[in-house]
């Protein structure tokens, strides 16, 4: 999955003395945040899936907490306060922990996945920045920032640290991992979330991070409505797969020189295991991907007559180009199926499912169930993958 980069740090001018009153907001920063909205929620909000992310109440205030902000990183906490709240005495434990005033009023979003979040809770008018225009497949956000309403900050992979502190956003959503412009942006006092929804096992445990989101922009009711819609089509979709006979797939293909296998306990085998499949991945018990050779998914899954591949192939005949020993497989054959998960591709790019489908895994599964069940769900229009005509 192409991701997009971010920082993962605390701001330096923000912090807390240990054991009294946070300081006062300066003006200028009051201004990154919605006023007039009210007492922001000091309660905690609940989480059902996502593990590496909470958020507890306080005493006139939340705590966001980001357990790995990137890999190896260290644990992240994040002090939210309402726009217009009296700054609380905080314990110290918090005495490092960056004050974030909320509802924002202003977001750079440096992955993608957290766009249909943003579009989702209706707060659109707030995205201030995004990492690369050419990653974004959606129309509106698109449009949102053609219109000059958002700047660029991270084209290529890397981050335009001059570019962010001369625009001072209210918040900084990173992409899940450490980076070097982190110092600068910490230096000028921007704080930032690290966004690691990536990091979570399981389609479900990603989706949810929209209620962080909810948290930041004074939609957690919205949110919940929204995860709990998420969830309720997944689950009752899984359900009615259940107790089918499991469809034979081939998962994924080689990439330099080697064919990386999702794994059962990984998100993409989770995906396949609830949409009713059987790959030689399925009984790893890990949350990644299997490093494995052609020669041997050739031996386990080459039988297998549907193959959910990765692409991007136009037609059939792209397959051979790529290695003439895939055209072994029973998928590739004139009684298989080849898929790919490019159905839905942005003008410079972008692919819809490194987008919105982190959100809607519910579609994601969807689409699954109709390759390799189709009489569960007649009729249904593809929203992600595409199947690859004979050529």
């Amino acid at each position: 999955m192409i991701r997009l980069r971010w920082l993962a740090a605390a701001s330096l001018s923000l912090l807390l003395l240990a054991g009294c009153s946070a300081p006062a907001v300066p003006p200028e920063q009051a201004a990154g945040c919605v006023p007039g909205a009210g007492d922001a929620p000091t309660t905690g909000v609940p989480f059902s899936y996502a593990t590496n992310v909470e958020i507890a109440g306080g005493d006139g205030y939340r705590v966001l907490t980001v357990r790995q902000p990137y890999p190896g990183g260290a644990l992240q906490s994040v002090v939210l306060l309402g726009c217009e709240q009296d700054a609380p005495v905080l314990p110290a434990e918090l005495t490092d922990a960056p004050v974030l005033r909320t509802p924002v009023a202003g977001i750079f979003a440096y992955s993608t996945t957290q766009l249909p979040m943003i579009t989702e809770l209706d707060v659109l008018d707030r995205l201030t920045g995004v990492g690369s225009l050419d990653l974004i497949s959606d129309p509106a956000v698109r449009a949102h920032v053609e219109s000059g309403a958002a700047v660029e900050f991270g084209r290529n992979f890397a981050i335009d640290a001059e570019r962010v502190v001369a625009e001072d956003p209210p918040v900084l959503l990173t992409g899940g991992e450490d980076d070097p412009a982190l110092p600068a942006l910490a230096a000028a006092g921007i704080p930032a979330v690290g966004w690691a929804d990536y990091l979570e096992t399981g389609p479900l445990g990603q989706a949810e991070w929209i209620k962080v989101m909810g948290a930041l922009t004074g939609r957690d009711a919205e949110a919940a409505a929204a995860f709990d819609g998420i969830e309720q089509r997944y689950t009752e979709l899984a359900a009615r797969v259940r107790g089918t006979e499991p469809t034979s797939i081939v998962a994924g293909q080689p990439y330099q020189g080697s064919w990386p296998v999702a794994a059962g306990d990984s998100t993409a085998g989770i995906l396949f295991r609830d949409a009713g499949a059987s790959w030689s991945g399925e009984r790893a018990q890990s949350t990644g991907r299997l490093p494995q050779t052609l020669e041997s998914v050739l031996a386990e899954d080459g039988d297998a007559r549907i193959w959910l591949a990765d692409g991007p192939w136009r037609t059939t005949a792209d397959i051979a180009a790529t290695d003439p020993r895939l055209t072994s497989i029973a998928a590739a054959g004139p009684d298989g199926q080849v898929w790919t998960r490019d159905r839905f591709l942005g003008p410079t790019g972008g692919n819809q499912i490194y987008e919105r489908g982190v959100l809607h895994p519910d579609e994601i599964l969807a689409d699954l169930v109709a390759i390799l069940h189709p009489e569960l769900l007649p009729g249904h229009e593809f929203v992600y993958y595409r199947q690859v005509p004979t050529g």
